[in-house]
């Protein structure tokens, strides 16, 4: 189904996608992000990361809103696509490996508010996964999650592009393919 965005906003998105694109269904969450790369729109950056290090805190802290997009397994037979807010530092005390190469979503977000005392409101949106076999494609469950996952992307824009309270945007709209 199309959505119409603005083709202007003020407000600056970032979409990363991360994960492993060698391992599977792991790389759902880069297929989501060159999904949203593909809409062209001029307020939407994305980013395609096999994970998330320190250097990307410069990508976040220029924008106003961070969705993260990452693979979650679907052990417990749930098949749907979860948003959740980034909020304090809830995540941050889980034991990483490797030191601080490698982050999650609250990690990386509270080492933004560090170094630069601010960071944008974000989510992390996470796509169900059956597998993270490098010699198997993309399960069905991941490219329809990969495809519920754009239409949420692509509601959130048209939501936070022309919020609720605001009057009905004028200006010309690009049609979106979610799909």
């Amino acid at each position: 189904m199309p959505i119409s965005l603005p083709t202007k906003s003020a407000e600056r998105f970032l979409v990363i996608g991360y994960g492993n694109e060698r391992r599977g269904d792991d790389g759902v969450g880069a297929m989501v992000a060159r999904a949203v790369e593909r809409w062209q729109l001029q307020s939407v950056t994305t980013l395609v990361a096999p994970q998330l290090t320190p250097s990307h805190a410069r990508d976040v802290i220029e924008a106003d809103y961070v969705i993260f997009v990452d693979a979650c397994g679907s052990r417990s037979g749930n098949n749907s696509v979860k948003i959740e807010p980034i909020v304090g530092d809830s995540q941050v005390r889980r034991k990483l490996s490797g030191g601080m190469q490698c982050l999650n979503p609250w990690t990386l977000m509270s080492l933004t508010r560090q170094r630069y005392d601010h960071a944008p409101q974000a989510w992390l949106l996470q796509v169900p996964t059956e597998h993270f076999d490098a010699q198997r494609p993309l399960s069905r469950t991941a490219l329809q999650g990969c495809d519920r996952a754009t239409r949420t992307i692509g509601q959130f824009l048209k939501t936070y592009h022309q919020p609720v309270y605001a009057q009905p945007a004028q200006p010309s709209h690009k049609v979106l393919s979610c799909a």
